[in-house]
């Protein structure tokens, strides 16, 4: 299972040329045409623009209504003569395919579609100097960690800014996955690269699903669900009310199998709340060979052990120390696969929250509170740099070096992919100080 669904473009090219050959949203009714007269359906209130945003200088790219659409609305319908997809829903399959239509250039039947891929487009905004455009997933610049350079190449620095912290060591596995696995350990050529990307970053589970790949991903906002018809083909409907200028939004992670380290890893971007961190020590490696040590973490009603052997009842999500972060402020410690199975299914307000995650903390044990406490706490005070000093000091740093570069019309790709690691690490200490805070105030079954 290398990816779990659609994926958004990711923008890596290193030119900066300020006028890109084919601008997405301008062109956006051109993929309408290509869809339509391929037997595609869109409702003609969808169209690409730029996500409503309180900061002036961030515009994210993405699907958006232009007028309200009712519920259960068929946004999007595209037959499986549009997909470029394969019976057995074989991986190596689908890039080959991929690599084949690329192959024939302006031939291709789906050489439209191609054009509307992030990774071919050129990056550099072409804004005023201040402003920052933050295109599809919301990222600057960025690529996914598969495409960083690796620890033995020079200018690797993004993986060393990791720090450590997950996913180092498994930044390159899903380029890795398909060198050997596809193409028998051989160098990638250029064209293989970037079908390889465009799957990674764009495939359903059913391969590349036109239309349906250019919606943002947002697992506390969804607004849309998915639905297979008989002859193969795939629907978006609308599973809420989408009223005017509002995002239309899929999920990358449904129901808590992807953490938020996994959806970085794979796409290159540090997802919007609410967000599912994942770490593990030295102990809990240990206790996670114990397939059943994690439902010991909860207790029901009779005071008794939340499930029995057989994993009936509480059931951990995460076998390892696992956060559910749903704002700055408030978080669920070790959460079950009950209190998560939302994400990327529906919503809940931030009351709808607080009352979920207080009834989950008074089943969890106090003596796990306190293990997940000492361990956060533990791989905040072993790192080199604190929250304080990447978000006041080294990112804005890296930031204005970044910005000269670019004025002197060239983006540093290896400062750029350097600052994204930098941003990731952040969140990803701010989410361990949340864990440290939340197990010092929260209220838990005392065992």
């Amino acid at each position: 299972h290398l990816l779990p669904t659609i994926l958004t473009a990711v923008f890596g090219s290193a030119s900066a040329a300020k006028d890109s050959q084919y601008d997405p949203i301008q062109n956006f009714p051109a993929l309408v045409e290509w869809f339509t007269s391929h037997g595609g359906q869109i409702d003609p209130r969808i169209t690409l623009g730029y996500e409503p945003s309180t900061n002036p200088k961030v515009r994210i790219r993405g699907m958006i209504a232009t007028a309200h659409i009712e519920p259960e609305t068929v946004l999007i319908h595209t037959p499986a003569s549009l997909m470029i997809s394969d019976f057995d829903r074989n991986h190596c399959e689908v890039i080959q395919r991929v690599v084949e239509e690329l192959e024939l250039g302006e031939e291709s039947k789906w050489d439209m579609y191609f054009k509307f891929d992030g990774s071919s487009l050129v990056s550099a905004s072409g804004l005023d100097d201040g402003e920052e455009e933050e295109q599809g997933h919301g990222q600057r610049h960025t690529r996914t960690p598969t495409q960083w350079k690796t620890e033995d190449q020079p200018g690797s620095r993004a993986i060393l800014e990791l720090q450590g912290l997950p996913p180092t060591g498994d930044t390159h596995r899903h380029i890795n996955w398909y060198t050997s696995a596809c193409n028998d350990s051989e160098e990638l050529t250029p064209i293989q690269l970037k079908a390889f990307v465009m799957f990674l970053t764009r495939a359903a589970d059913r391969g590349m699903v036109p239309m349906y790949d250019l919606m943002n991903h947002h697992n506390g906002l969804i607004n849309t669900r998915l639905q297979v018809d008989e002859e193969g083909g795939m629907s978006v409907i609308a599973a809420t009310a989408i009223e005017e200028n509002e995002p239309i939004y899929n999920t990358y992670s449904r129901g808590g199998g992807e953490s938020t380290v996994d959806v970085f890893n794979t796409y290159g971007f540090v997802e919007d709340y609410p967000q599912l961190w994942r770490w593990s020590d030295v102990d809990m490696i240990v206790k996670a060979e114990d397939p059943n040590h994690a439902f010991g973490r909860y207790v029901g009603p009779d005071e008794n052990s939340g499930v029995d052997a057989e994993g009936r009842g509480f059931e951990p999500n995460s076998h390892h120390y696992e956060l559910l972060v749903i704002s700055p402020t408030l978080a669920a410690l070790h959460p079950t696969k009950a209190l998560v199975h939302v994400l990327g299914n529906g919503r809940r307000t931030i009351d709808e929250w607080k009352v979920e995650i207080n009834n989950h903390h008074a089943t969890l044990r106090k003596s796990h509170v306190n293990a997940m406490h000492d361990s956060a706490l533990a791989v905040l005070s072993e790192l080199p740099t604190t929250i304080k000093e990447d978000e006041n000091t080294i990112l804005p740093n890296e930031r204005r070096l970044f910005e000269k570069v670019k004025k002197k019309g060239r983006v540093d790709q290896s400062k750029a992919d350097t600052i994204q690691a930098i941003e990731y690490r952040l969140a990803f200490k701010k989410a361990l100080k949340l864990a440290v805070d939340v197990a010092r105030i929260g209220q838990f079954y005392l065992d």
